[in-house]
Order: structure tokens, then C-alpha cells, then sequence
């Protein structure tokens, strides 16, 4: 089997599956219970919010939320800041082409009477950093902006953009950074808030973090009994949070050595592709190595993934989240692409465990299926 769709979910480690089911066997207690086999869990949590905030390099000032994932991390941060802070404005900016778990947070807070202005991006990805600073003015309470894309793997420019939102003392910025995490060099302290997914970085499904600053005040969206200091109720999944940030600190470990490693298969893919005519590709240079999007110029992208699939090859088109939506890439149609070329995506996205090999084999097979389908 060859996976290359990392982008949407990772292969959990080893390690990780052999730790919960360790800690689900030997420590199921509720971390919320009295009792000491709860207040066990509950101290090995806290000792881990430590640890993790020591990996992303930033202060007792931040905390630690444990969540779902990245879509709850996105609604938890940004609903909950636009409602709680609504005194102080009602101005929301945004990009086109973040993830739907956080565009429709924003299209729900419109709903509420929010105005939120949609930064457009040029033909490689980018937002426009001379349009946010146009945009942003005095009654502006939030910028929400995704440290790398998930479909064409551009990357934000975080510390333009801080400097920009930091001449606005009322407004906040956060990033989704569920395709950032342990892949490309992130400064942290230059976000108030920051979400992520475990699945994407060798963890477990239904486990995230959101992180933030201590001061950053939000409603929950969540009520029951008032766990992670009353913004996410829920008996927290002790197993897949203490396993899962195994995983968090083996790629903080080998981040150098794991960018290295899947640039060079991207670089491989990249030019071997380059040779195709029915090929155009989408992410233009190598900014997050982890993703490669490229269009089919004559061909179905989904017959061609479905073929793909029975030589036990596995791509995506688009993001996982719409893959089984029949509609263009809105990310590309925000990249001045067509709709033929949004529609006919496939995103090839790594981890450090995929070979040159696998890279060959993917090629040839995807040069034999383009050869002998019809349209």
C-alpha cells in the first residue's frame, strides 16, 4: 500500500497505540473524580499541558484546552471570542481560503450581525498582506488566518502579519495550524490562539488542543460540567491525550530531519509531473513540503483517485472534508483558477514515512491510468 493522503489523516505511531491501550487497560478512571485513581489522571494531564507548552517555546501565560480536534479548537476560538467580546466590535477578517471549520464560523457570525471582511489571496496562495492592513480598523476585534493551507500547502507569512494586527490593541489573531504543526518552523508567540488535530501528526482521531493565551476571554459553546476551565465540558479522553502527545513531541523532535526528507520526495513527484501535459500543477513552489496539488487538464480526478485506489494507492482530491462534495476547490477558484482545473483536483500530501520508492511506483501508476482511461 502506498498512502499519500497524510493531509487528512496520519498512520498513528506505534508507540501512541501502545500507550492507550496501556492507559485505557491500567488508568480509566474519570480525571474529574475526587477519588485518587482520578486525581492520578488529572496530575499526569496538568504535568502534560506543561510539557506541551514547552515544546511550542511559550510561558505560563498561554494554557492548554483540550478538544475534539481542529473543528471544535475553530469554533471554540472563534465563536467564542466574537460572542464574548462583541462590546468591544463587530469587524471580523478572515482569508477565502481557510478550512469550512472555520468559514463557517465566520458565516454563522455574520448570521449574528458580525461583519466580516474575506482577505483575497494572489495565484500562489497568498493573502494579501497590503489588503489586511487596509482592512483592518479601529472596531476590528479578530483576525483568523491558517498558518499553511490544507490543499496547496502555501504558508502565511505569521510575523507580517502580527505586525500589522499589533497596531490594533483590541484585536486578536488566531490560526488554525492543523496542517502547520510539526511540519514547518512556527514562532507560536506570535499568536494569542492556535488550534490543531493529533490525526494529522501520527496521534489519534478525536483528540486536539486549543492554546491560548491565559487573558484571551471566550464564551463556550460547550456546556455540561465546566471541564477545561469551563470553555470545553466533557470528561476529557485521558488515553488519547496522554498518547497523542507522544506523537506531538516526536515531530517536534525530528522537524528538521522530516522536512528534509519528504521536500525530496515532493521535489521527485514534482518534476517528474512537471513532464506531463495533462497535468497542471497548483502549488507552485515548495513552501510546506507535506502537500503537492496538482489538476488534471482532460481527465475526471475522481476516476483517476477511484484507480488509483485499486492499485492500493491512495490520493484525495481536494480536502478530505469535501472530497465527497461534487464542487470545485474553493481554494483554487480563490487562486484565480478555473472551474475546470478547481474541479479536477488531486492532493498528494506525505509524511516522513513514504519512500522515493513509493514515489516511483505512484508515478508510473498514475502515467499508465492517464494513458488508458478515456476522459
Amino acid at each position: 500500500m502506498i498512502y499519500f493522503d497524510n493531509a487528512s489523516s496520519t498512520k498513528p505511531l506505534k508507540e501512541v497505540i501502545d500507550l492507550f491501550c496501556s492507559e485505557n487497560e491500567k488508568n480509566y478512571a474519570n480525571p474529574n473524580s475526587i477519588n485518587s485513581f482520578g486525581m492520578h489522571n488529572f496530575t499526569t494531564i496538568n504535568r502534560t499541558k506543561n510539557e506541551i507548552l514547552k515544546l511550542f517555546k511559550l510561558s505560563s501565560d498561554y494554557e492548554v484546552i483540550i478538544t475534539s480536534g481542529a473543528t471544535e479548537s475553530n469554533n471554540i476560538a472563534i465563536l467564542g471570542y466574537a460572542r464574548k467580546n462583541i462590546n468591544k466590535g463587530k469587524h471580523l477578517i478572515t482569508s477565502k481560503i481557510e478550512h469550512e471549520s472555520v468559514l463557517n464560523c465566520f458565516k454563522e457570525l455574520e448570521k449574528e450581525g458580525f461583519e466580516v471582511t474575506y482577505l483575497d489571496v494572489d495565484n500562489e496562495g497568498h493573502i494579501c498582506l497590503e489588503q489586511l492592513e487596509k482592512s483592518i480598523r479601529k472596531d476590528t476585534i479578530l483576525v483568523a488566518l491558517m498558518a499553511s493551507n490544507n490543499e496547496v500547502g502555501s504558508n502565511l507569512d505569521i510575523e507580517k502579519s502580527r505586525e500589522i494586527i499589533s497596531k490594533f490593541p483590541k484585536c486578536v489573531f488566531y490560526s488554525d495550524v492543523a496542517q502547520a504543526i510539526g511540519k514547518i518552523k512556527v514562532n507560536y508567540n506570535l499568536l494569542d490562539f492556535f488550534g490543531f488535530s493529533y490525526h494529522k501528526i501520527h496521534g489519534l482521531k478525536g483528540i486536539g488542543l486549543l492554546v491560548k493565551k491565559k487573558k484571551i476571554n471566550l464564551d463556550s459553546i460547550v456546556y455540561g460540567g465546566n471541564q477545561e476551565n469551563g470553555l470545553r465540558s466533557g470528561t476529557i479522553d485521558y488515553p488519547s491525550f496522554v498518547a497523542s502527545t507522544l506523537a506531538l513531541k516526536q515531530c517536534f523532535l525530528n522537524l528538521n530531519s522530516n522536512y528534509q526528507h519528504v521536500k525530496e520526495l515532493n521535489t521527485f513527484i514534482r518534476k517528474e509531473l512537471g513532464n506531463n501535459s495533462e497535468i497542471e500543477i497548483n502549488t507552485s513552489k515548495i513552501e510546506n513540503p507535506y502537500i503537492l496539488s496538482i489538476s488534471l487538464k482532460s481527465k475526471s480526478s475522481s476516476v483517476v483517485v477511484e484507480a488509483l485506489s485499486t492499485k492500493n494507492i491512495f490520493v484525495n482530491s481536494v480536502s478530505a472534508c469535501n472530497s465527497k462534495n461534487d464542487e470545485p476547490s474553493h481554494v483554487l477558484l480563490a487562486m484565480n483558477k478555473s472551474n475546470k482545473i478547481a474541479r479536477n483536483v488531486i492532493r498528494i500530501s506525505f509524511s516522513h514515512f513514504n519512500t522515493i520508492d513509493e514515489c516511483k511506483e505512484f508515478i508510473s501508476e498514475l502515467n499508465s491510468i492517464l494513458y488508458t482511461i478515456k476522459g
